[in-house]
């Protein structure tokens, strides 16, 4: 997790690589594995990915609200009453207000 510092660009390349194989093996596994699992994937690497953009020193507070819900469905115990489509509604509203909010 960030502890507010800046990643050092060696340290940035190095987690986008990690990013990116992330999500090829998760492609990968996804041949297989059970549907649902796609959209936990997915959302996992959007969470990887915003926690990126926060250690390069980038976001906003929007967008760190928007990780630490992403956050707390991966880190939340598995099999509970989460209604994963909701969930991720509530989030992507979030993450629209906050690109609306980047750009304006």
């Amino acid at each position: 997790m960030n502890d507010g510092a800046t990643l050092p660009p060696a340290r940035l390349h190095e987690e986008i690589t990690l990013l990116a194989a992330y999500l090829l093996s998760s492609g990968r596994g996804l041949v297989e594995e059970p549907g649902d699992y796609g959209s936990y994937r997915c959302a996992d690497a959007a969470r990887r990915t915003l926690q990126l953009l926060e250690q390069a020193g980038g976001g906003s507070a929007r967008l760190r609200a928007v990780r630490k819900g992403l956050d707390d469905l991966m880190f939340a115990p598995m099999g509970g009453d989460v209604n994963m489509a909701e969930l991720l509604d509530g989030l992507c509203d979030d993450m629209a207000i906050a690109l609306e909010e980047l750009t304006s």
